[in-house]
């Protein structure tokens, strides 16, 4: 049976990517926890998905616009990110998350250069993957603990996938792009298959009876795939 991977955390029940949807994912029974990675002009890695952060906070319309990487820890210590929440930093995050495995989204890297270097200092050998849809911020890292993972929005050819098995364990895809032959194909050149994000009861059924044995799924409704699996298991 696939893990159930929480995406933002539980983060139909909880702000996403917070501290309180992490806890709200443990509660649900989630295998692992999916979050972003963004950087700070003064340096913090921190956790938030969106460029700005108008939609996931109450940041007021001086800096509601501004780019994640224009503004500085302070700043988002000052936004309610949902429910008294605060936007929280990739270490607040990993002590949170104790030994749950955790997958770490490198968003928008290119406004980062760097970045993936300063995120596996960060875990400090601590287990994790690192991924992202840009093959460049993860190509070539390499630490102990750390598993490397691409990102697709579509289904990849055969040449992509060749070149993506040079540095890869991990290929999760869009699940609408998911087949049983594009499963295959991953395993057969040795990488971990998975899929995002799927959150409604008919296509996580699909995705766990068609035989497609994926290692993962990512989910903002975990407590509703654990219930599947575990009546499939």
């Amino acid at each position: 049976m696939p893990d159930v991977v929480a995406h933002r955390g539980a983060s139909a029940d909880a702000p996403e990517n917070t501290l309180a949807a992490v806890a709200e994912a443990r509660r649900q029974g989630a295998d692992g926890l999916e979050v972003d990675v963004q950087r700070t002009v003064d340096g913090a890695l921190v956790i938030h998905h969106d460029a700005t952060p108008r939609r996931t906070t109450d940041a007021g319309e001086a800096l509601a616009d501004q780019p994640l990487g224009a503004l500085t820890l302070a700043d988002l210590r000052t936004f309610d990110a949902g429910a008294g929440e605060r936007i929280p930093t990739l270490a607040e995050l990993l002590d949170a998350a104790g030994d749950l495995p955790v997958l770490l989204e490198l968003k928008d890297p290119w406004h980062y250069p760097g970045i993936g270097d300063e995120v596996v200092a960060e875990l400090a050998g601590r287990p994790a993957v690192v991924m992202s849809f840009d093959p460049t911020a993860v190509r070539g890292l390499a630490a102990p603990g750390v598993r490397v993972g691409q990102l697709l929005a579509a289904a990849p050819d055969a040449a992509l996938l060749d070149d993506i098995a040079t540095y890869a364990e991990l290929l999760t895809v869009d699940h609408r792009a998911m087949t049983a032959d594009l499963v295959a194909a991953i395993r057969e050149r040795g990488m971990s298959p998975g899929v995002f994000t799927v959150n409604e009861g008919a296509e996580m059924r699909r995705m766990l009876e068609l035989g497609l044995g994926l290692d993962r799924i990512i989910t903002d409704r975990p407590r509703c795939l654990r219930q599947l699996v575990d009546v499939q298991h």
